[in-house]
């Protein structure tokens, strides 16, 4: 059964904070200054036992004109809304904004409530419905039931209270997966408990000793204990009122418009890509940068619209626009939102937050950019994945990472990205210890360009049995992590081969002609003649009349087959050799335990100029080990 909260929305000193506690005898004006005025400043809150036994939240916000960032504050989250008209009043300027406020939100259902029922005649209640059902035709509220009542009286709420009971219990469920949210609307301190914050679960659920994290601000705390409609709780879940006493964090550090959630489960969010309707009743059009009063949650904030296509955005169209915050604010994908003008203030638009902290882009990719936007408005999670590796984040990215942008949990992320990899539209590779998702056209762009690199150096080194994989990776300009990731779909899929520390082609294979034989033949007896003082490299290409570059070739090829040994960038030595400075220095750890350069020098016969960096490479390869100026044999010596 569907966790509900109701909220109210209405015009001023229209009964919404007397129905309210007609319904449940509940007074939701807690403020003094609120009791003393009779006007609603700041949300209440109360809850209500419906027929049926289930228990529902109720929001009581302002309708005030000057409170409306209040309102917006308490309507976020709501399943139903209680829309008030006073009967002896009728539809009024707060009420009009109140209901462009809930349609941006995207509330979905509700019921009208005509409030001081008492105090007309039939005849002018049917007059002021008939006129409430003009006002609301073709909104989500036009075929919603409207039920008269009389808070004085009592007339009429028992069976606004049914209507409630029936209409929620069709409620679609919450979405218990997702990390939990708690946008906060209230921060208190309450003696010998501490701090205090209240506000709507959005999703999720969240327990009594949980690590939470406190959005944008970034503050670590622990949920000490939990309330829900004023009840001890273990835990709490998504659609209901909620306080949590958190521990470590001060009433002064948090504010409203902050968010609760699971550590590392939100962003630190600066800009945004969105959608955006302006109203028909905006007073005028939006210009691109404009400054507006962004709401979203419980926030407000201040920040400038950038119109993506085109300079303004006139009453009553739909654009996709960037929005640049001038200070931090913790949103996710789809969120909605609703911007009111600078000055006046007045309510004149809203929509969806589509993308947060999106790359940057070029002009010429401007029609790419407007049909991602669509298509992530449009669909799902899917679509926001494709649009994030290709555009607007990374073009590759862990599935855990995905988390804070979407507000979604692990297992829907990954869901989503494997149907993308079944269907051909994205690549999901195993990256080190965990699964990322790739864009496709990233991943085709780095194999046509391996693809070209090697079959170049196969042309440019026919001799040689392929590319240092490091070279590659760096040519390629790749994490290791993720070219192992990506070379090893390249060999499963017939593209290269990979051996050892070298990757090549599929099928290549090399080819001596019976010259470079010769030469190779050449090589290999100058080096098994001059033993542990080879010829330099240098020294080598001088001695034959054919190419440097082939010889090098040549050389090359030996070492890969591994007759010759490359002890460093100078310095050659045939393997037989190196084999038989292995073997002295066997012997000689088998009856010594340290060993100086000179001693090697000598056991070889050579000089130092061949003895160190003969040595340096035992080194390299484990087979003695340096401590200072002496070797020691290494963990390979007998290998």
């Amino acid at each position: 059964m569907s966790n509900v909260i109701i909220g109210t929305a209405g015009h001023i000193d229209h009964g919404k904070t007397t129905l309210i506690k007609a319904m449940t005898g509940i007074n939701t004006d807690r403020l003094k200054e609120e009791k003393e005025r009779g006007i609603t400043i700041d949300l209440g809150f109360a809850h209500l036992v419906l027929p049926s036994g289930r228990k529902v939240g109720i929001v009581d916000v302002p309708g005030h004109e000057k409170f409306v960032k209040n309102m917006l504050a308490g309507v976020g989250g709501i399943d139903l809304v209680l829309l008030v008209v006073a009967a002896d009043e009728g539809i009024m300027p707060q009420t009009r904004e109140h209901l462009n406020i809930l349609k941006l939100l995207n509330v979905k259902k509700g019921i009208v409530v005509v409030t001081k029922k008492d105090l007309v005649d039939e005849e002018w209640l049917e007059l002021v419905k008939e006129d409430i059902e003009k006002e609301l035709k073709g909104s989500f509220l036009e075929n919603s039931p409207i039920i008269p009542v009389s808070a004085v009286t009592g007339e009429g709420i028992k069976e606004l209270i049914e209507v409630i009971d029936k209409m929620t219990s069709e409620t679609s469920e919450k979405d218990l997966d997702s990390p939990f949210r708690l946008p906060i609307d209230r921060v208190f301190s309450l003696p010998g408990i501490g701090t205090v914050v209240t506000g709507s679960l959005i999703c999720g659920t969240v327990s009594v000793g949980e690590t939470v994290e406190i959005f944008p601000k970034g503050l670590i705390s622990k949920v000490r204990s939990i309330e829900v409609h004023g009840e001890s709780r273990k835990s709490a879940q998504a659609g209901q009122r909620t306080a949590i006493n958190l521990s470590d964090v001060k009433p002064e550090d948090i504010s409203r418009g902050d968010v609760v959630s699971s550590v590392g489960a939100m962003m630190v969010v600066n800009r945004a890509a969105a959608s955006l309707k302006l109203l028909k009743d905006a007073p005028r059009p939006l210009k691109n940068r404009d400054r507006v009063r962004f709401h979203a949650g419980t926030g407000e904030v201040m920040a400038r619209v950038i119109l993506i296509d085109g300079d303004e955005l006139f009453p009553g169209e739909e654009a996709f626009v960037f929005l640049d915050f001038e200070e931090p604010v913790a949103i996710i994908y789809k969120e909605h939102y609703v911007i009111r003008s600078y000055s006046p203030i007045t309510t004149i638009g809203g929509g969806q937050i589509l993308f947060i902290n999106p790359a940057k882009f070029k002009r010429s990719m401007r029609n790419e950019v407007l049909d991602a936007l669509r298509r992530a408005k449009e669909a799902d999670l899917e679509e926001f994945i494709l649009g994030f590796v290709s555009i607007f984040g990374r073009s590759h990215i862990p599935l855990k990472d995905l988390v804070p942008y979407t507000g979604r949990s692990f297992e829907k992320i990954k869901e989503a990205s494997e149907n993308l990899s079944k269907a051909g539209k994205a690549l999901v590779l195993r990256v080190g210890p965990e699964e990322e998702v790739f864009d496709k056209k990233f991943y085709e762009e780095k194999s046509d360009e391996a693809k070209e690199i090697l079959e170049n150096y196969h042309k440019k080194f026919p001799l040689s049995e392929g590319m240092a994989k490091e070279e590659l990776r760096s040519r390629l300009n790749m994490e290791a992590k993720v070219f192992e990731a990506v070379l090893e779909r390249w060999v499963n899929e017939g593209l290269v081969e990979s051996k050892g520390k070298t990757v090549n082609m599929k099928g290549f294979t090399v080819k001596v002609s019976e010259r470079q034989k010769e030469i190779a033949e050449k090589i290999l007896l100058e080096f098994k003649e001059k033993g542990w003082a080879p010829p330099g490299l240098n020294e080598l290409v001088a001695s034959f009349s054919e190419e440097a570059e082939e010889v090098k070739e040549v050389l090359n090829w030996l070492v890969s087959r591994g007759d010759i040994i490359k002890i460093n960038e100078e310095i050659y030595m045939a393997r037989e050799w190196v084999e038989k400075a292995r073997e002295l220095l066997q012997k000689f750890f088998s009856e010594n335990s340290e060993l100086t350069v000179a001693q090697f020098r000598d056991m070889l016969g050579t000089t130092r100029k061949y003895a160190l960096p003969l040595l340096e490479y035992m080194d390299g390869i484990k087979v003695t080990r340096r401590l200072k100026d002496i070797r020691v044999a290494g963990i390979k010596l007998y290998e």
